[in-house]
C-alpha cells in the first residue's frame, strides 16, 4: 500500500515539475494579420485596389518619414474579415524594414465595447484601465474606456474616444518605437541650439 502511494506521489510530483519547467507561450504580437517586430512584407497597393482591396496592401504617406525615424505607411484592409470596430485604413511605422508600430482608428464610443472585448480576447486582462469624460455631450461623461497592456517587448494602448465621439484609437508599439518617440518628444521640447557645440569650444 505504501509503495503504491509513493508511486502516485512521485508521478504527481513529476507532472508538477514538468508543468513548471515548461516555457511560457510567447505573447501573440499579430495586429490584423501583421506581426509586430517582424519584417514588413505587405505588397504596395495598385491603381485598382481602392479603399477596400482584395488583400492587405500599403501606400506611402505624404510625410513618408515617421516622426521617430523610419518610414510611415497607410495600410488598407479588405472589407471581408476586418473587425467592425476598425475605421478606415491603418497607419504603420516601419524602421529598417521592421514593423514597429500600428495605429488603428476605431468608430469611437459606439465601438469601444467591441474593441475592448477583442483586445482582451487576444491580450488578456489589461495592465491598467480607466474611464474618462466624453467631451461633446454629458451623455458620454465618465463612460469612455481607456486601457493599456504592457508586455516585455511591446505595449497596447486603447482610447475609446479621441476628440470626436465617433473616433477612437488603438496603438500597438514595440518598446523600441516607444523609446524613439519619447526621445523625439524631448528633442522637440528642448531642442539643441544651433552652433551650441561651437560656442562651448570657443569658451574653453
Amino acid at each position: 500500500m505504501m509503495q503504491a502511494m509513493s508511486a502516485v506521489l512521485g508521478f504527481v510530483t513529476a507532472l508538477l515539475l514538468a508543468a513548471t519547467a515548461a516555457p511560457a507561450a510567447a505573447q501573440d504580437r499579430t495586429v490584423l494579420g501583421m506581426e509586430l517586430g517582424a519584417r514588413f512584407n505587405l505588397p504596395q497597393c495598385g491603381p485598382g485596389d481602392g479603399s477596400y482591396p482584395a488583400k492587405r496592401c500599403f501606400v506611402r504617406t505624404a510625410a513618408a518619414t515617421a516622426a521617430g525615424g523610419g518610414d510611415e505607411y497607410r495600410v488598407f484592409l479588405p472589407s471581408a474579415g476586418t473587425p467592425a470596430y476598425v475605421r478606415g485604413e491603418l497607419m504603420v511605422s516601419v524602421i529598417d524594414g521592421i514593423l514597429e508600430s500600428v495605429h488603428i482608428n476605431t468608430w469611437g464610443f459606439e465601438a469601444q465595447h467591441g474593441a475592448m472585448s477583442a483586445l482582451k480576447k487576444q491580450f488578456g486582462e489589461p495592465t491598467r484601465t480607466g474611464l474618462k469624460a466624453g467631451k461633446n455631450t454629458s451623455r458620454y461623461r465618465h463612460r469612455v474606456q481607456t486601457a493599456e497592456w504592457v508586455f516585455s517587448d511591446f505595449s497596447v494602448v486603447f482610447d475609446g474616444v479621441t476628440g470626436s465621439i465617433d473616433w477612437g484609437l488603438i496603438k500597438v508599439s514595440t518598446n523600441r518605437y516607444t523609446q524613439l518617440m519619447n526621445d523625439y518628444g524631448k528633442r522637440k521640447v528642448n531642442p539643441v541650439p544651433s552652433g551650441s557645440g561651437e560656442l562651448r569650444q570657443k569658451k574653453q
